[in-house]
């Protein structure tokens, strides 16, 4: 009779150890296979041509930097777009954006403007719902003389806030034309500023908003349906502490205030609190750096707001 003292299914006790540590590592491996075959890699490159700031270009003060990106999930939507400027030791964002990018990729442009710094290394990143990244960077030195271009000057835009309807709620800023309900039609693409009143904090807030903001969709329902809805950003650093003056404003002559007030660390698509005198920088979609003076702001849902504008053009 044989002794099953010391063993399993005829193996020696000692044995089984090893046999489950290789069972376990093969599993560990399978799993890594696995999950590496279900990972989609992100791919990213910079446009080149004449259109684009390629490396190592030197570009004067207030000169037009446009990277253009072409990007990828390989299988897994895009989800998000950060470019940041690094001087030195010193980073600033600016640029940071959730988005979704099916299978079509990323195609898109984005303008800014040299500022003083002797060189800059612009990076790009791109991540996918996998969340793999990709980088790539840019090396850009200042250039001699500035670069600093010509503006349009609106004295006076008026537009109404959510619950008047007399006045016209849509503002191209470019133009300094305002649209209503029925006149927009057709030019929902040129739309950058849109204004509603609310309480918040316990706070009267007379405030600037734009299409693609999302809360923007509740005070003006029919933005629901528009194909193109334009994201402006405002700097609301600069507008809450007030860090450009009546004066300034009035001074400006050229985009050079408009480009250096501008500070991308802190913007969004809403800007609150927008009483008469203050000073809001801003950027559009297309890239142009502006400035809105509030000569005067209503406070309650059925008033209106009248801004002066100067944007580049």
């Amino acid at each position: 009779m044989i002794s099953y003292i010391g063993m399993v299914k005829g193996k020696p006790l000692h044995l089984i150890p090893v046999v489950w540590l290789f069972l376990f590592s093969a599993l560990l491996l399978l799993s890594a296979c696995s999950k590496d075959e279900g990972i989609h890699k992100t791919s990213l490159i910079l446009k080149t041509g004449q259109t684009y700031t390629p490396d190592n270009a030197a570009i004067p003060v207030g000169g037009t930097i446009r990277i253009g990106v072409l990007a990828s999930g390989a299988g897994a939507p895009l989800t998000y777009i950060r470019i940041d400027r690094i001087t030195g030791n010193d980073t600033v964002t600016q640029l940071d954006r959730g988005l979704y990018a099916n299978s079509e990729g990323l195609d898109a442009d984005y303008i800014f403007a040299k500022d003083t710094s002797a060189v800059e290394i612009w990076n790009v990143m791109v991540m996918n719902a996998d969340r793999v990244t990709a980088i790539s960077s840019l090396r850009i030195s200042k250039g001699s003389g500035s670069a600093y271009g010509p503006i349009s000057y609106f004295p006076s835009v008026v537009f109404g806030f959510q619950d008047n309807h007399s006045q016209g709620h849509f503002v191209d800023v470019d133009q300094g034309l305002v649209y209503d309900e029925s006149t927009v039609a057709g030019k929902e693409g040129t739309i950058d500023i849109l204004g509603y009143y609310y309480v918040t904090s316990g706070l009267p807030s007379p405030s600037l908003t734009c299409p693609g903001y999302t809360a923007a969709v509740g005070y003006y329902p029919q933005l629901a349906g528009w194909g193109t809805k334009n994201n402006t950003l405002y700097d609301y650093l600069s507008t809450d502490n007030n860090l450009v003056s009546t004066e300034s404003f009035d001074a400006a002559m050229n985009d050079s205030l408009l480009i250096t007030a501008y500070k991308p660390e802190k913007v969004s698509g809403n800007c609150k609190y927008c009483y008469t005198g203050k000073i809001v920088p801003f950027k559009t979609m297309e890239g142009k750096y502006g400035l809105i003076k509030v000569i005067r702001a209503d406070e309650a849902g059925n008033g209106t707001i009248e801004i002066a504008v100067k944007i580049q053009q």
